[in-house]
């Protein structure tokens, strides 16, 4: 398969692997407590001090990062279907995937941000900021969220099928890429989402590793062909 401007592509194919990569590490740093936005008291509690951690901001800032770099993979594999029978689909992918990524950052920005704030004044002797739970988790947030897990998903699945009917790049990959990504739950537990986050890199990282050898196939191709016009 040649394909068009390698450098792009490469380019590419290592914001998606890097995305897999950082989407995968963020349920193994994250810390984890019992989220019940009915038991507000309790939850503050047990989330003040994850909240005001060091590893709860840094792991949001790694999966933010992951999301943000996540459109330049979908970019990527959607030009390398361009001009073929699959690119309808590609770019459903990649419209829906990054629909949902900028539905989802903005959750981010409330963890990465306004959590730890929270949580330092909790361990401050602060009271009065349990309702921040409810009000938070159970508000439009939540639901801006969703829907762009839910948008995230469809794209995923829809860029897997192209995959699928392309044939040039592993298949199984693209598809448990696709199921990482729709797994992707904030309230599953915390093994599930541990499983989640390593099939999102077991399927993204041979994905991305494939569509950077695809650039090396394009190039021995076309100097092939200039080789034997000379």
């Amino acid at each position: 398969m040649q394909t068009a401007h390698p450098g792009r592509i490469r380019l590419g194919a290592l914001a998606l692997g890097l995305s897999a990569l950082l989407l995968a590490v963020f349920p193994l740093a994250r810390p984890f407590f019992r989220m019940n936005i009915f038991a507000p008291e309790e939850t503050m509690t047990a989330a003040g001090p994850a909240f005001a951690s060091m590893a709860w901001v840094l792991s949001h800032y790694l999966a933010m990062l992951g999301f943000v770099l996540l459109p330049g993979g979908l970019l990527a594999l959607y030009a390398l279907h361009a001009d073929t029978e699959t690119e309808p689909r590609a770019f459903r992918g990649l419209l829906w995937g990054t629909m949902g990524v900028a539905l989802i950052l903005p959750a981010f920005g409330v963890e990465a941000f306004t959590m730890p704030a929270i949580g330092r004044l909790r361990l401050d002797g602060v009271r009065g900021l349990a309702p921040m739970i409810p009000l938070t988790y159970g508000g439009p947030m939540t639901i801006v969220l969703i829907l762009g897990l839910v948008s995230l998903a469809v794209g995923a699945f829809n860029v897997a099928f192209a995959i699928r009917r392309h044939g040039h790049f592993p298949v199984w990959a693209a598809f448990v890429f696709a199921i990482g990504l729709a797994l992707w739950l904030p309230l599953l537990p915390r093994p599930v989402r541990i499983i989640d986050g390593l099939l999102i890199g077991l399927g993204g990282i041979p994905l991305a590793w494939s569509m950077w050898r695809s650039t090396a196939r394009g190039r021995a191709t076309a100097n092939g062909i200039r080789l034997e016009a000379s």
